[in-house]
């Protein structure tokens, strides 16, 4: 009944009257959204108060990174000042150095210069003497000269031009270690067909050339030693059947002259490269131990190994440029 009446004073009056349950009911709704409202507030309030410490802390750390950035900087430029002191000082050092070893190779060549006309001027007058002197007894003797003293004067003039080629040798090869380089790049071919065309036009044994590329090195000079190492093998190349010399590239940076001589044993070890060293006696092979102590030599000025050995019937010298070398 009062359900009724209300509905019907609420449409006379164009409002809407709530029984007391229902205004109950919505006084609690908006108790409800009261307390909602205030909660939201409080964690908003909270929200701002975490954000601006996030904010502070964000500063702080980017502060600090900054300053460990100004310190990082400041510990690499005063690193890289100890550097450029050090860089400066060894630069220093290498300019003495350098210097240093200049003044010790001319004093070296100096000291070569005078050896060498010291060997050409007296030590080859009692050479002289020796054969001069011994050609005059042989002539005084003439025809009555004993066989005996006949083949000792022989013996003695042989001994001495020997001399004269150890001494001639012996100089080239202390030339050879402080004479200056003219490093440039050279077809190897080319190096190779040269040498064989001025030294064994008319070599006994075949000589095959197969090679390509281009080394870096002083030409006159590796001329020299290549044509000591084809002269070595052509000599040990001659008694056998069917002579042949090879001459071909295993890799880039390694070159093989090849033959099928007589060979060597293996007893001779690193002496193979020592001057005035031979591995066959003067009644089997001539020569007198200067070639590959020479060609040696020259491989060494121009960092270059040189091998030589024994591979089943065959002799290999091989030429092996470093690492760094490759053209």
């Amino acid at each position: 009944m009062l359900r009724l009446l209300l509905k019907l004073l609420s449409f006379v009056t164009g409002q809407r009257l709530l029984t007391p349950e229902q205004a109950k009911s919505q006084q609690l709704e908006l108790d409800d959204l009261r307390t909602k409202q205030v909660a939201l507030e409080t964690l908003s309030s909270k929200l701002r108060s975490e954000l601006k410490r996030q904010q502070a802390l964000a500063l702080q750390q980017i502060e600090k990174n900054q300053d460990s950035h100004k310190q990082t900087m400041t510990a690499q430029l005063s690193e890289i000042d100890s550097l450029k002191e050090a860089l400066s000082q060894l630069n220093q050092s290498v300019d003495i150095e350098t210097q240093r070893q200049i003044k010790e190779n001319n004093d070296l060549l100096s000291q070569l210069n005078w050896l060498s006309g010291t060997i050409a001027h007296d030590f080859r007058a009692p050479l002289r003497a020796i054969d001069a002197y011994s050609f005059f007894l042989a002539d005084d003797l003439g025809e009555n000269a004993p066989p005996e003293a006949s083949k000792s004067l022989e013996e003695i003039r042989r001994n001495g031009k020997r001399m004269g080629v150890l001494l001639d040798a012996l100089i080239e090869y202390l030339r050879l270690g402080v004479c200056p380089l003219d490093i440039q790049l050279h077809d190897l071919n080319d190096t190779l067909m040269q040498v064989v065309n001025e030294h064994f036009d008319f070599s006994p044994v075949p000589i095959e050339i197969q090679v390509h590329g281009k080394w870096r090195f002083d030409k006159p000079m590796m001329m020299k030693a290549f044509k000591e190492l084809i002269d070595n093998a052509v000599k040990f190349s001659r008694p056998v059947e069917s002579p042949k010399i090879i001459i071909r590239q295993s890799s880039a940076n390694n070159l093989e002259i090849i033959d099928n001589g007589v060979g060597f044993s293996d007893t001779h070890g690193a002496q193979k490269f020592q001057l005035f060293h031979r591995m066959h006696g003067n009644d089997e092979f001539d020569g007198e131990g200067i070639g590959l102590a020479t060609a040696e030599r020259i491989a060494s000025r121009h960092h270059i190994t040189l091998n030589l050995n024994r591979v089943g019937n065959q002799t290999v010298a091989s030429l092996q440029l470093p690492e760094h070398g490759s053209n």
